[in-house]
Order: C-alpha cells, then sequence, then structure tokens
C-alpha cells in the first residue's frame, strides 16, 4: 500500500574525544596512492580537538569533535597531498598522498584502430520498425561499416563532432531500422574500418541481436514478489526510475528484450520494461491480453474505502497521485470500456467520485476524487480477474495533545552489517548513527503512547523486501527511514550540507514539507525536500 512516506535525514554525527595524545586519522582518502580521473577530491580526517590542521600547507579548521575537512585539487598527471597536524608543545604529524590520473590508451598517427564498442553490449531482441544503435570508438576521420549477419553489411557510420563527444575524436555512432523480412537469431554486430583494398580493422560486439519475426509480440506472466515496471533502461545505485509496481498473474503483451528486460507494450505509444525475473513466457501461440471493462462499484468500511472494477483477465496498470484535486488515478492497459454501471455506496466516505476515460485504444483511465486533504495511501490488487483499489481512510485524532497517539509508525534504520553506509570525518559509520537516531525517535514517540515498529534493533542488516515486510504487515500510518548521507568524493563538504527529506509520492509532499518545517526550527542547515 503507498501510504509509506520516506524521509532521509542528513545528519552530521559529532562524537567528542578527550585523548590528549596526538594523532592523525584519515578517512578520505582511503590510499596512500589514488588512481583518480576527477579534478578534485574530498578530504576527511580527525586530530585531537586541541590541536591544529592543514592541507597543503593551509590551515584548516578543527571542528569540535577534532574532525576536519578540505578539498585536494589535482592540477597535474600526478599530485601530491600533503595533510599535517601540529598540537600546542609543537609535535607533528604528517602523511603524504599521491594521486595519479590514469593515462589514457595512445596510439601511433599511422595506425588504425578500434579501441572500443560501448553498443550494443547487452544481447537483444528487435522486432519490425525497432531501430538497433551502435556505437564504437575508434580511429578519427575514417569511414568505419558495420555488418549485421545475414541481414545487411556495409551499414555506414557517423563520427561525433568531439563537442557532442566528451572532447574526443573518433567516436562514431550507426543506426539501421529493421525490416518486415530480416530475421536472425544470437548475431553479433561486426565493425570494419578499411586499411587498405585488401585487409580492414574488425572488432565484433559484445552484445547479440536476434530480430524475431513470428514469435513476437508474445504474451508473459507476472510472477515473483512485488514485481515492477521500469520506466526505461537507465539505472543508478537506487536501480532506476520505477513506473509502478504490479501483482502476481497478471499478463502483459512482450515485444523485445534488451539484456535481462523484457520491453512490454503498454498501449499504443507506450512501453516498460519488466526484469526477466518477474516475467514467465507462455506459449507463442497463447493469446495476447485484452479484456473489456465491466462495472464499477464504490464501498466502504470503518478503515477504507474500496473500488471493485470488474475486467476479464489480470491485465498490467499504473497509477499516480494528484494534490490538486486530490486524487488517484488509475490506468488499465490492454482494456476497453464496456462499463454501463457504476454503483456508489454510502459506506464509502471518502471518495468523492469516479470518472471512467477510455484515453486511446487498450487504455482505460480511472480517476478517483477524494474529500480527503491529504493522501494516506492505497492499494491495487485483483480478486479472481476483478480489480480491487484500496484507499485508506484520514487517520482519526482522539488526542488534540498528541495527535499521533493511537497511530502506528515504522521506523527504520538505514543500513546494517555488509551495508555499512557512509563514513564520517571521524570513522563513524552511517549505520550506528541510523540506528542510535530510530532509537531515540522510539523512545519519544512511544513515551506519547504512540505504536512503533522498526525494521531493525540491532546491528544486523535486514534484506529491504524483509523490511518492507515488516512495515506493510504492521499497517504503519507513515514510514520514516532514517540516513545519513555522503557528499561524495568530488564534492565540497563546506557547501554541499544540511538537512534533507525525501518523498516517492507527489501526494507525500505536504506532509513532509510540514514535518521539514520542523526539522529546521532544530536550527539544521537546509538542503531541501526532494521527490
Amino acid at each position: 500500500m503507498k501510504s509509506l512516506i520516506t524521509v532521509i535525514l542528513f545528519i552530521v554525527p559529532l562524537i567528542a574525544q578527550t585523548n590528549d595524545s596526538l594523532f592523525l586519522k584519515i578517512v578520505l582518502p582511503s590510499r596512500d596512492t589514488v588512481i583518480y580521473n576527477a579534478g578534485r577530491h574530498r578530504i576527511a580526517a580527525s586530530t585531537n580537538p586541541t590541536s591544529r590542521a592543514f592541507i597543503n600547507y593551509k590551515e584548516v579548521k578543527v571542528y569540535g569533535s577534532g574532525a576536519f575537512i578540505g578539498m585536494h585539487y589535482l592540477t597535474s598527471d600526478t599530485t601530491v597531498l600533503h595533510i599535517a597536524v601540529i598540537n600546542s608543545a609543537g609535535d607533528s604529524l604528517f602523511k603524504d598522498v599521491v594521486f595519479i590520473k590514469p593515462v589514457p590508451k595512445t596510439y601511433p598517427a599511422d595506425v588504425i584502430y578500434i579501441d572500443n564498442i560501448s553498443q550494443p553490449t547487452e544481447d537483444q531482441w528487435l522486432i519490425a520498425g525497432d531501430v538497433l544503435e551502435v556505437k564504437m570508438k575508434a580511429s578519427p576521420g575514417k569511414n568505419p561499416v558495420f555488418d549485421i549477419d545475414g541481414v545487411e553489411s556495409g551499414i555506414p557510420m557517423r563520427e561525433l563532432d568531439p563537442k557532442n563527444s566528451g572532447g574526443f575524436g573518433g567516436v562514431y555512432v550507426g543506426k539501421y531500422k529493421i525490416k518486415a523480412d530480416d530475421e536472425c537469431v544470437d548475431v553479433p554486430i561486426r565493425f570494419r574500418i578499411s586499411k587498405n583494398f585488401f585487409s580492414s580493422e574488425r572488432a565484433t560486439s559484445k552484445g547479440k541481436i536476434s530480430i524475431i519475426r513470428d514469435s513476437l509480440p508474445r504474451a508473459a506472466e507476472v510472477i515473483g514478489k512485488r514485481p515492477f515496471l521500469n520506466t526505461g533502461l537507465g539505472g543508478d545505485r537506487l536501480g532506476g526510475a520505477k513506473l509502478g509496481f504490479l501483482v502476481e498473474g497478471v499478463r502483459v503483451v512482450i515485444t523485445g528484450k534488451v539484456g535481462d528486460q523484457y520491453r512490454v507494450k503498454l498501449s499504443e505509444g507506450m512501453e516498460a520494461w519488466l526484469p526477466q525475473e518477474y516475467a514467465q513466457l507462455s506459449p507463442i501461440n497463447a493469446t495476447l491480453p485484452y479484456t473489456l471493462t465491466g462495472s464499477i462499484s464504490v464501498t466502504g468500511n470503518d478503515s477504507e474505502d474500496i473500488i471493485r472494477v470488474g475486467l476479464g483477465q489480470k491485465v498490467p496498470y499504473t497509477s499516480e497521485q494528484l494534490t490538486d484535486p486530490m486524487a488517484i488515478v488509475v490506468n488499465i492497459f490492454g482494456a476497453t470500456s464496456n462499463t454501463n454501471c457504476y454503483t456508489h455506496q454510502i459506506s464509502a466516505k471518502e471518495i468523492q467520485q469516479v470518472k471512467c476515460t477510455q484515453v486511446g485504444a487498450d487504455h482505460y483511465q480511472l480517476t478517483i476524487y477524494l474529500k480527503q486533504k491529504q493522501h494516506w495511501g492505497y492499494d491495487i490488487s485483483y480478486e479472481g480477474t476483478s480489480m480491487k483499489i484500496r484507499v485508506r481512510h484520514t487517520p482519526k485524532v482522539t488526542n488534540p495533545l498528541s495527535p499521533l497517539s493511537g497511530m502506528t509508525i515504522a521506523i527504520d534504520a538505514g543500513h546494517g552489517i555488509g551495508s555499512q553506509g557512509a563514513l564520517g570525518s571521524l570513522g563513524t559509520i552511517e549505520m550506528n548513527i541510523n540506528l542510535a537516531v530510530a532509537k531515540e525517535l522510539q523512545a519519544q514517540l512511544q513515551a506519547k503512547e504512540i505504536r512503533t515498529v522498526m525494521t531493525r534493533e540491532t546491528d544486523d542488516n535486514v534484506l529491504m523486501g524483509d523490511r518492507a515486510d515488516k512495515i506493510i504487515s504492521s499497517n504503519a500510518t507513515m514510514f520514516v527511514s532514517i540516513h545519513c548521507n555522503s557528499t561524495g568524493e568530488t564534492s565540497d563538504p563546506e557547501q554541499i550540507k544540511g538537512t534533507s527529506i525525501y518523498y516517492r509520492y507527489p501526494g507525500f509532499k505536504p506532509l513532509s514539507d510540514i514535518m521539514y518545517g520542523k526539522m529546521l526550527e532544530l536550527e539544521l542547515g537546509e538542503w531541501g525536500v526532494t521527490g
């Protein structure tokens, strides 16, 4: 249920040290010799709080904890970072760290070469109308071509202007639009640059291409725990942008594949990507998912309102929250309207109206207008083949002096052993600070008779799926996740600092704004509200 509000705090741990002996502890950089390609590197270290610290012979501030920070700028291929500390008695310690910029691979001017192939690097399934894109780094000023064995050969490539390729020459791209009669299975792309009439420089892509003519599009059934659709193929440390979650048994239309992700057709002009682990391909001759919509009913009970939509089979869907007006939009794909009956019972207390729209071919949309002033979560599932949308009621305030009393707050202390998180200038580990703050929050809430559930209470790491299971089974009203973020290796810690809140869904921004305002009243530095 989308009732969970993620709040991540940027916390700078301050742990006082009482040892008067001089010491120098360097957290970043973590090695004596660093192979590094960026133009600057963050320094994080600590000493006795009464000592003075110097970075490259320039004195820097030593905080009350003994921490000191700074930046080292790489002005040449090899630079030396000098860090020193000195106490009031004149005793000193220092450490030199060598930074070496990696030397780019070079070739003699008269040598024709292919340095690397950056597309395709993963296997792909393609169909007629798809565009295959290729890319490589090679000798500048040439006329390379690429071949698709058994399909087409001698396809020209063009060299990008260095302004569009990071300042490098010799970056080539090429395209080929798949034709209706093209077909191949697991074929690598072969690249060629002519040396002379008799020979060419050649290279082969890591990724292989299959052009599928007869067995795509193809139906598949969604399987696994908390399956999801990705918006695209991009990724980051959080896994990339998700379009939405699904439930087991939903049937989708597969139209292609890149690496370990299937391309899913949702409607004309809209597609998504389903990780292979969440898909079970149906037999080639299985019918593609499609349904007509039936009757719609809206009912309610003491804790939630429920919308039921009659469908002939489980088809994919996405959803989003609106705040002006306050509403939930549910897109049902592979569905065409045949709804003649809409029943709204008076037991539904917080749903004002449900609007049904056929947005396009195979794209049916519900807009659920709410009486609420704040989203409190909803869940989409199936009962048989009927879609069930549960909308949580606004929590009842039973004690105006303690508005959260009677509610359940889920508290997540980020990270754990094996995933320790960021490292502070004192060597303080993020997972320990997260847990300490989480336990303090738990204690303060329980003192006000507010129920809590903790995703972890020890140093042991808890898998994300297990954390989600615990939160959902607790039926928590709100979810708070606590983290201490790092500024990264290249950011200036004097500039990148402050406290921040993150929210996942736009309907939860108003509540995040309220919480953030309270945090700023504690005179914490401002970094912002991020969604």
